[in-house]
């Protein structure tokens, strides 16, 4: 009986050991059997760094653009880099330059190693350079092409500001009427407003044409009677012959009744007004006209007798541009000062201080060591551009 006694005892014992082990397993000590709960501080190592967005940007060929940062980030950027050269260039200040169409990443990286990155793409360049020979203001010229498909009917209608010197040339709209301003051109009409007022016709057309006082127009469009569209007057048949006092006087009154242009805007009324173009002569001291007046060049070289506006591959003006002068190269030490501006003048296709046009584009920060570029560029009143890009170099 005893011995029943303690095997049923031994088998409670036993049992309740085995009870207790797996409670143990179950509920056993955190610090040594339950994994750590996982925070965001602490679920990835400190060498792993997130990707920064990625900002895109397109440029064409040729163009060029300072990456925007906050001033913050700015202040920490110690190093610009492009992934590829070839495609773009980027400097110490976040100039970007495009060269070439393709894809590549510009980085800015600050102080902790952390970037700012942008995907630049470059595309083909659209821009067609022609030479400019016109000091004309243009506009609409959209709607100018679409009306060009209608040939039944004038495409142009002429209106003259006797008072303002000012020619405005328009085309029409939805409704036929030519309320559309394509084309504002500067000119000279007659001294003491000998210039007729009201409403005419194109008549006449001729290439050359003597005039009033022995001298010569070019690219005759007659308005009424002896009063026409012409050139400055040239004292023989020969375009490098052109009255050069005379031609410095558009924008005021100085001819004798006649409506003076410069010669590329008088062939181009010449070419594209025809006999039957409506012309209307007017007053209007206040308005020049909707797109204003243009503004003129004048001849500084009184030896050279063509007209600066003459598309002739003779003429010495007709490959000419502005010219900037003293942009040079330049190093300062870090903290120093630079002047952008600083002795760099400019002078237009006619040799006139155009000093006051020139635009800097550029990013020069002179408390960090790099090298940056910087371009001056102007444009003058035929719209002929030139530009100097220099580097800066902070030691």
């Amino acid at each position: 009986m005893k011995k029943k006694i303690f095997i049923l005892l031994l088998c409670v014992v036993l049992i309740a050991t085995c009870i207790l082990c797996a409670v143990t397993g179950i509920f056993g000590n955190d610090s040594q059997n339950s994994p750590k709960p996982q925070t965001p501080d602490t679920a990835v190592t400190e060498n792993t760094t997130f990707p920064s967005k990625v900002d895109s940007l397109t440029l064409k060929v040729g163009e060029s653009k300072l990456i925007e940062l906050s001033s913050e980030k700015a202040k920490s950027v110690t190093k610009w880099t492009s992934s590829d050269s070839k495609i773009v260039t980027v400097d110490d200040g976040g100039r970007v330059d495009a060269l070439k169409e393709g894809t590549a990443l510009i980085s800015a990286i600050s102080k902790d190693k952390s970037k700012s990155e942008f995907q630049v793409t470059v595309a083909k360049s659209t821009a067609k350079k022609q030479q400019s020979y016109s000091t004309c203001i243009t506009a609409n010229l959209d709607k100018l092409e679409s009306n060009k498909r209608n040939t039944a009917k004038n495409l142009y209608a002429i209106k003259v500001n006797r008072t303002a010197n000012c020619v405005t040339v328009y085309t029409y709209d939805e409704k036929g009427k030519y309320t559309i301003p394509v084309r504002a051109m500067i000119c000279s009409t007659g001294l003491d407003n000998s210039t007729i007022t009201g409403d005419y016709t194109i008549g006449i057309k001729s290439e050359w044409l003597s005039l009033v006082g022995d001298v010569f127009g070019r690219y005759i469009s007659g308005i009424s009677g002896d009063y026409l569209f012409h050139s400055v007057p040239y004292y023989t048949m020969s375009e490098e012959d052109l009255e050069l006092e005379e031609f410095n006087k558009l924008g005021e009154q100085a001819s004798q009744g006649c409506v003076r242009l410069a010669v590329s805007d008088a062939k181009w009324v010449y070419d594209n007004c025809p006999t039957g173009t409506n012309v209307s002569i007017y007053d209007d001291a206040e308005n020049a006209g909707p797109l204003g007046k243009p503004d003129a060049i004048k001849i500084t070289d009184f030896t050279n007798k063509w007209d600066p506006t003459d598309s002739n591959k003779k003429c010495p003006y007709a490959k000419a541009t502005p010219i900037i002068s003293g942009a040079n190269d330049y190093t300062i030490k870090s903290g120093g000062e630079f002047y952008a501006l600083a002795g760099v003048t400019a002078v237009d296709t006619c040799g006139n201080d155009i000093t006051s046009n020139i635009e800097v584009f550029g990013n020069v920060i002179t408390t960090r060591k790099g090298k940056y570029k910087v371009t001056y560029s102007v444009t003058d009143v035929l719209k002929r551009t030139s530009s100097v890009t220099i580097t800066v170099t902070v030691q």
